[in-house]
């Protein structure tokens, strides 16, 4: 119902139109009743007309889902009132992670992205984890380099590997880098993952370079000299860089990089590592010791 004043104003307006008297006609524009109707509408003064603003309107719930969904987050309880507030799981082009029995499942798919877009997946799922995907040999791709937690979170992953057809290489499509972790994992953790290195990158970390799938793999190394291994190194098209190890009385030893050529064809070599690609880093000392001194 409307107020008393609204009433008032309609019938204020409404009085001062014209009438038509009882029984005459009222279909004549030209007549005296119409040019007093006329005369009456056009003389009233003009109201502003008032625009109202309204905010931006609230998002419904169904919208919401619609929206998350879009951007590849498969809503759980959470997101729907009721539930413990996190996704099941969540897709990017770099990584999705999904809820799988007992585990989420990491599949890396930019293996080469910034690691701020890894966090913001496991983040989505409830996961407060830090991955890190770094540059490593060949036979170190899809390794698991370095875990780590605090809080109460998983002291390792439960795996890491490489998913996809049989021999594949990362980042092909359909093949990933994978890491699997505890769904019940609390806490934060970190994880460090190998991809390979782009052309020209030096490798993150030390790996013997005589490994399954490394520059000098099936060559022995260990006790022969510096001439002996560099002619294994030339055959396969290999650069080398040096390293002097000094053994110390208390059974460590210590590492000093070598200037080129400085390293004699007689000194021995105790082992080589991959450094990046097309080149291997030999261990050397100036004697031959009666015992390997990295063990």
């Amino acid at each position: 119902m409307g107020s008393t004043r609204d009433t008032d104003e309609i019938s204020m307006v409404l009085g001062r139109l014209a009438r038509v008297a009882p029984g005459a006609s009222a279909g004549d524009p030209s007549g005296a009743g119409a040019r007093a109707l006329l005369a009456s509408i056009t003389t009233e003064p003009r109201v502003p007309v008032v625009t109202r603003r309204y905010g931006p309107r609230r998002l419904v719930p169904g919208l919401a889902v619609a929206a998350l969904l879009a951007v590849g987050i498969v809503v759980g309880p959470g997101l729907l009132g009721g539930g413990h507030g996190v996704a099941l799981s969540y897709a990017s082009s770099e990584i999705d992670v999904r809820r799988e029995g007992d585990a989420y499942v990491a599949r890396v798919k930019d293996p080469f992205a910034d690691r701020a877009a890894y966090r913001r997946a496991f983040q989505a799922v409830g996961l407060d984890v830090d991955l890190r995907v770094v540059p490593v040999s060949p036979s170190q791709v899809g390794a698991l380099i370095e875990s780590g937690s605090k809080g109460g979170g998983p002291g390792t992953a439960l795996s890491a590997g490489i998913e996809g057809p049989q021999g594949c290489t990362v980042p092909q499509r359909g093949c990933y880098l994978l890491v699997r972790l505890p769904a019940k994992a609390r806490g934060r953790a970190w994880f460090t993952v190998g991809r390979p290195a782009r052309p020209g990158e030096d490798y993150a970390g030390h790996n013997s370079a005589t490994l399954p799938g490394e520059a000098l793999a099936g060559v022995r190394v260990s006790g022969r000299t510096v001439g002996q291994v560099m002619a294994e190194v030339r055959e396969r098209g290999l650069g080398a860089e040096f390293t002097l190890v000094v053994p110390a009385p208390d059974g460590g030893h210590s590492e000093r990089p070598l200037k080129a050529g400085q390293a004699g064809d007689d000194w021995t070599v105790w082992e080589a590592e991959g450094v990046r690609a097309g080149t291997v880093r030999l261990l050397v000392t100036r004697e031959r010791l009666g015992h390997n001194p990295l063990q």
